[in-house]
């Protein structure tokens, strides 16, 4: 009974640490950390591939994509994205035109 509770005992311990390394901050993909990284690969501030990238950057999953580009490739990775954003706008647009 002893060894069980023990067991157990580990097990909660384990599995604190793991939530608590989930949850920890990890400034290596804050947005403040990425958005600095998206100024070498060419997004200078007040251009679109700048503004969209403070709107992708707000989810963590887009950061960690941006992240694992190549430098060569994040900026084109951007350019797409404003232009997929801009392309759906219009298309909003055109179908609330046409009602």
């Amino acid at each position: 009974m002893q060894e069980q509770i023990t067991v157990i005992g580990d097990i909660c311990k384990e599995s604190h640490s793991t939530f608590q390394s989930f949850f920890k901050h990890d400034d290596t993909t804050s947005v403040a950390s990425v958005m600095k990284e998206a100024i070498p690969c060419g997004a200078i501030e007040g251009s679109d591939e700048h503004f969209i990238a403070t709107e992708l950057f707000i989810k963590r999953e887009q950061r960690e994509m941006f992240l694992s580009m190549s430098a060569e490739t994040r900026l084109g990775w951007l350019k797409r994205k404003f232009s997929v954003k801009c392309h759906l706008i219009v298309t909003v647009m055109m179908k609330t035109i046409m009602k």
